[in-house]
């Protein structure tokens, strides 16, 4: 199948979102899981180097690095959920019912051959092999913390988000995008590549 159109004149074709901008987001993810293990090792005031063609760029601590991969991988995390048709409110994952003009969405891939749809939270949470609500927490969390604790400086961030939320939605997200995309469209899922 060949996905060529544009949603607009100054958008990236269907085809790159699906074999360029999904895996470039979900690379960010495979980064924010090898960062926040390794933030959370012992001693993580480590010092850290990064050497480019064998020259010091950058150096300091392990959470001077690793921060901004988890901040990112938040991101691209919450803005693939978004791509689903996906988001939350009041703690509770819910379903877009209106997209913005200039968004792209997993319904733009849909074709007589292909139809596709924005995920519902039922179908999204129905791939989950363990309690439901669960599931939902690991998703809403994904929200919680780009909306409350990297988009905005505010109060009311919960603390009922634990690591186990953040590795059930990093583990999740690639399925979902398997299971309402590529799968459907006859594709594999790009693969990330690990990170040492």
């Amino acid at each position: 199948m060949s996905i060529s159109s544009q949603v607009n004149a100054n958008s990236p074709t269907l085809e790159e979102v699906v074999n360029k901008w999904i895996p470039y987001r979900l690379q960010a993810i495979e980064s924010l899981q090898f960062a926040w293990d390794w933030i959370n090792e012992p001693d993580s005031k480590r010092h850290v180097q990064v050497l480019v063609n064998g020259s010091i760029k950058i150096q300091g601590n392990v959470a001077g690095i690793a921060n901004p991969m988890i901040e990112v991988g938040l991101i691209h995390a919450r803005a693939l959920l978004e791509f689903l048709g996906l988001c939350a409110s009041n703690g509770r994952l819910k379903q877009i019912h209106k997209r913005r003009p200039n968004d792209i969405g997993v319904e733009h891939y849909s074709t007589r051959e292909y139809p596709l749809s924005i995920v519902s939270p039922v179908s999204a949470l129905s791939a989950y092999p363990g309690q439901k609500s669960e599931a939902e927490s690991a998703l809403v969390a994904i929200f919680e913390w780009t909306n409350k604790g990297l988009a905005h400086l505010t109060t009311g961030m919960s603390d009922k988000y634990t690591d186990q939320h953040l590795d059930i939605a990093c583990r999740g997200i690639p399925v979902l995008l398997h299971n309402h995309l590529y799968a459907k469209i006859g594709r594999e899922i790009p693969k990330a590549r690990k990170l040492a």
